[in-house]
């Protein structure tokens, strides 16, 4: 069974990378979905966007929320117009008022225009009206009304099991005209483009085959009387845990939760140690991974909320343990069922926000903000709901008041085996029921055909398809016929104007192209017609050929622009034209690319490979290109993303933010700063002063940080040689700066506060 989960998984990869096709990839708790949202993220060579309907959803996802990314206003949405005389009680949205209301700032146009890949975490949760929102937001801004949303491909993940959509009575009554449920799979978009139903099913959490078959019933909604049964067998109303014991809560409702956790961490002997979250710039208090002001005592039972960082493996998302001890370096943790106590250091949650590069065209992640706290809550009790992902050995689970069909499902699965069950209350047998509009989706799956015959017939006519669009210069040709008609337009004093017959030229140059790329795109097309091992050979040959003709010309027209370019940056008043210039060039340069993606897909039809994002970056960078922008740059001649799109950073400010980032201070203003430093000549170290201005060691080491930065430390007081040069070399190989993948690398013998100082060394150098 475990083959056959990989063989899914790669299926599943193979759909995504290879296809256009709309996928949906779930399977039961444990069975590796996060694990393969990460691996496609890390992997796709196409250009994608994670999103998730909560902050804390997107946050574990490492992505952005769906209606801070489509800037959807919140309330239902129905796909027809409204009509001003429907009488209403409650906020209710159509594609008119949605797109009528809609700010988009151009950069963030130009990146939904970019981006290939939606990936949508976390779906049990999505609604269809949303979905259907979004649909109408990509088809406005990618200005392709005919396919749905805007021709981009979406990845589904998540299990239908979990928790299902919220939507009230009053606007059920209204929804239901135009939909056969909440779930996602009933959007009005999807009708006609289902996505492929994958399911993989090896669990690597539970090993304890009654176990899995019951779980497998709930789903399957087949819960017999022998499961009934079998789950009274744990019935327990007055268990009482040892404090030993290490077993955790799982229950229906916050307050139940959070009374639990209060009253036993208040009737703890010893005192109480607060610990202040570290929140830096934009990071929404709905977005918060754990407690802002995190209140201990020694003896408290603790949850992990994240990995190990360090690559040891000491403890996981849902390993328990009990405080045992406070000291200047943080928490020590006694791990359960062992005898480890470990030191916890605090961990950074990054809030991102996605960026189109005005040089590269590529989307990249921002951090525009972060949280950090120790990754570790009070874990006597925890809701259900946010046990979500999470892996307990032993557990107490008082579901009595289930109130929605997936929390019993839920809660069961997050148990390695039955072993470690208690049940306080009786199970609802009622709730035990699959929504049965769920049931019936799941069942499509098997009505789908052989996925992998689907997967190789589809992957190669894509392949084929794609191959044939890179060398498709139409749209550049149009482009360029655009802009070249653009300059006879009426525009008063406009200095633009003076550059007529440069636009005229560039527009020939262009010109000489388009019947040559089309005369090629038939050959290539006679090629893909014989479909055999030969053709194949012939297509990789007639690419490669391709590309290398005309690179040079392409080439010639970048340099041709960023000549003109260096002449109208004497000008005044030149601003928006040349953003024109810069635009077109990036079209000429993506023009470059496609050809050489072209051959790297050639290359994988000959061999039977999948692209990876890996395989692109094996594309050569056009060195002179890259001199070219940046004796522009460092000559002011470009304009800012600053003076391109207003309220966005420009490049120097983003660096500029990127280095405090990095030192992970708290809100480094320089009156604080400069007060940390003075201690700091007077002779205190990084505790001392802590101590003296009551702030967290980390906040201060940020400040410290930023001076190792200026140069007025040396850094070698903190770090030796070997250690400096050996983070350096690390994070020179994994092309990072930030911490965590670089001590996950260097393991324990290094600390956060050695690599914090060794990047802001770095960064000076740089």
């Amino acid at each position: 069974m475990e083959n056959n989960s990989l063989h899914l998984a790669g299926l599943a990869a193979k759909f995504v990378n290879q296809t256009d096709r709309h996928v949906f990839l779930t399977g039961k708790a444990g069975t590796g979905k996060t694990t393969f949202l990460k691996n496609i993220v890390e992997q796709t060579h196409k250009k994608a966007i994670v999103v998730a309907p909560t902050g804390i959803a997107a946050i574990n996802a490492g992505g952005v929320t769906i209606h801070s990314f489509f800037q959807l206003p919140f309330g239902n949405f129905v796909p027809a117009s409204l009509g001003a005389s429907t009488p209403l009680y409650f906020k209710v949205n159509d594609a008119q008022s949605i797109i009528k209301n809609l700010q988009m700032r151009d950069n963030k146009r130009k990146l939904i225009r970019e981006m290939e890949l939606l990936i949508i975490d976390e779906v049990s949760m999505l609604r269809a009206d949303l979905l259907d929102a979004m649909d109408a937001v990509l088809r406005y801004i990618r200005r392709n009304s005919y396919q749905p949303f805007g021709g981009v491909q979406l990845l589904f993940i998540g299990d239908l099991l979990q928790l299902p959509p919220v939507v009230k009575d009053n606007e059920w009554e209204l929804l239901r005209k135009y939909y056969h449920s909440m779930n996602f799979f009933d959007a009005r978009a999807l009708s006609q483009h289902k996505p492929l139903y994958i399911e993989l099913d090896k669990i690597y959490r539970q090993d304890d085959a009654v176990f899995i078959n019951l779980l497998n019933n709930l789903r399957n909604n087949t819960v017999s009387r022998e499961d009934e049964a079998l789950l009274n067998n744990y019935y327990n109303p007055h268990f009482k845990a040892a404090p030993t014991d290490n077993y955790i809560t799982l229950t229906t409702h916050n307050k139940k939760a959070a009374e639990q956790n209060d009253n036993t961490l208040f009737n703890l002997k010893g005192k109480s140690h607060t610990f202040e979250a570290i929140i830096k710039d934009d990071f929404n208090e709905f977005m918060y991974p754990v407690e802002k002001d995190l209140v201990l005592k020694i003896g408290a039972q603790v949850m992990f909320i994240k990995n190990d960082p360090t690559g040891e493996h000491l403890f996981y998302n849902g390993k328990l343990g009990v405080v045992k001890d406070f000291d200047n370096d943080g928490i020590r943790v006694k791990l359960a069922d062992s005898e480890n106590i470990i030191p916890v250091e605090r961990y950074e949650w990054q809030n991102v926000r996605y960026i189109l590069n005005e040089l590269t065209n590529e989307i990249e992640e921002e951090v525009i903000g972060s949280f950090t706290q120790y990754p570790v809550k009070l874990a006597w009790a925890i809701t259900v709901h946010k046990s979500q992902g999470l892996t307990f050995e032993k557990a107490i689970i008082d579901i009595g008041e289930a109130f929605a069909p997936g929390q019993v499902y839920v809660a069961l699965s997050r148990l390695r085996s039955l072993q470690g069950l208690v049940l306080t209350s009786r199970v609802n047998f009622r709730s035990l029921h699959v929504d049965e509009k769920v049931a019936a989706y799941s069942k499509t799956k098997d009505q789908q055909g052989n996925l992998q015959a689907i997967a190789d017939a589809e992957a190669l006519v894509y392949s084929q398809k794609y191959i044939m669009q890179c060398f498709n210069c139409e749209n550049l040709y149009r482009s360029a016929r655009y802009h070249a008609d653009s300059y006879e337009k009426e525009e008063a004093k406009s200095q633009k104007q003076k550059y007529q017959l440069w636009a005229q030229d560039l527009y020939a140059k262009i010109g000489v192209l388009q019947p040559v790329s089309e005369k090629f795109r038939q050959q290539l097309s006679t090629i893909l017609r014989q479909n055999t091992e030969d053709s194949n050979q012939l297509l990789k040959n007639r690419v490669t050929a391709g590309r290398d003709y005309f690179m040079p010309l392409l080439q010639d027209i970048s340099n041709y622009i960023f000549d003109h370019i260096q002449i109208v940056s004497s000008s005044k008043r030149v601003k928006t034209y040349l953003n024109e210039l810069y635009d077109f060039e990036l079209m000429v340069y993506e023009q470059c690319k496609r050809m050489f993606k072209a051959a790297i897909f050639a290359d994988a039809l000959l061999y039977n490979k999948i692209v990876t994002k890996a395989e692109l970056l094996k594309i050569p960078l056009d060195q002179n290109r890259l001199n070219r922008l940046n004796e522009l740059i460092i000559g002011n001649t470009k304009p800012s993303a600053e003076n391109a799109l207003p309220k966005e950073r420009s490049k120097k400010e983003r660096k500029k933010k990127a280095v405090t980032d990095k030192s992970e201070s708290a809100e480094i203003k320089p009156k604080s700063r400069e007060e940390s430093y003075q201690l700091y000549l007077k002779g205190n170290d990084i505790e001392e002063i802590a101590r003296l201005r009551k702030m967290s060691p980390t906040t201060i080491e940020g400040h410290i940080a930023y001076y190792v930065f200026t140069g007025d430390i040396d850094i070698l007081r903190f770090i030796s040689e070997e250690k400096l040069s050996n983070i350096l070399e690390v994070a020179r190989v994994v092309e990072t700066e930030n911490l965590s993948p670089i001590k996950e690398r260097l393991g324990s013998e290094y600390s956060y506060k050695d690599i914090r100082f060794a990047m802001a060394y770095k960064k000076a150098k740089d």
